[in-house]
């Protein structure tokens, strides 16, 4: 049993690192190419960005990342998003809110000039 898991975490780490080698590959490649056109160098990368998230998704991280993505949408979907109406006021609460500090912090700002200038 042991040696099977450790078997399996071989396999993930040289899917992890054909992944990470396939990406940094085509990243190198997009700047390596100078002769090429930009249209063919762009598809050069996405295809090599495709192909390394392809082969990441082949180890138990890209499955665990699957799964984490999965149970974020199912935990987006049950998020209750405020309205328009609510949205509006809180916005303008803030905005209020901003503004008085601001005047109180432009206050005590005043006050300190006046003082150091007084005793200057």
């Amino acid at each position: 049993m042991a040696k099977n898991s450790e078997n399996k975490n071989q396999q993930d780490a040289v899917w992890l690192i054909l992944s990470i080698v396939g990406a940094i590959a085509s990243i190198v490649s997009f700047y390596w190419l100078d002769n090429y056109s930009t249209l063919m160098k762009v598809m050069i990368l996405l295809g090599g960005l495709v192909v390394s998230t392809m082969i990441l998704f082949q180890s138990s991280y890209g499955l665990r990342i699957v799964s984490f993505v999965k149970e974020t949408r199912i935990e987006l979907l049950k998020v209750v998003w405020p309205d328009r109406a609510e949205t509006i006021k809180m916005t303008l609460t803030i905005i209020v809110a901003v503004i008085i500090i601001g005047i109180f912090l432009w206050l005590v700002d005043a006050f300190f000039l006046w003082a150091v200038q007084a005793l200057l």
